[in-house]
């Protein structure tokens, strides 16, 4: 796992919710949106640990359930709620500064 790249795309928006908010306001040229997809890519990568980031990553942008992910990492459960839960809050307030 620790070689896999990290991809972000289809990741962010599903994380953010950010194909409703498109679909809401989108009027061809959003510069918001972009921001905000922009801001959440690079907060990703700027705050969150290696271990939060593959959490989320997995969850998110895999599909996957917990304990799967607990397996492939050699973790438990908890831990990787833990992860999730602590990487979910820092994009919230990190995303609160710039919104």
């Amino acid at each position: 796992m620790a070689n896999k790249c990290f991809y972000l795309d289809n990741f962010t928006e599903s994380l953010a919710s950010i194909y409703k908010y498109k679909a809401d306001t989108f009027d061809g040229e959003d510069t918001k949106y972009k921001k905000m997809v922009y801001s959440l890519k690079n907060i990703i990568k700027g705050e969150l640990t290696e271990r939060q980031q593959l959490c989320i990553w997995l969850y998110y942008g895999k599909m996957m359930k917990m304990r799967e992910i607990a397996g492939e990492l050699g973790i438990c459960v908890s831990s990787v709620s833990r992860h999730i839960k602590k990487g979910k809050s820092r994009i919230e307030k990190t995303m609160k500064y710039y919104f």
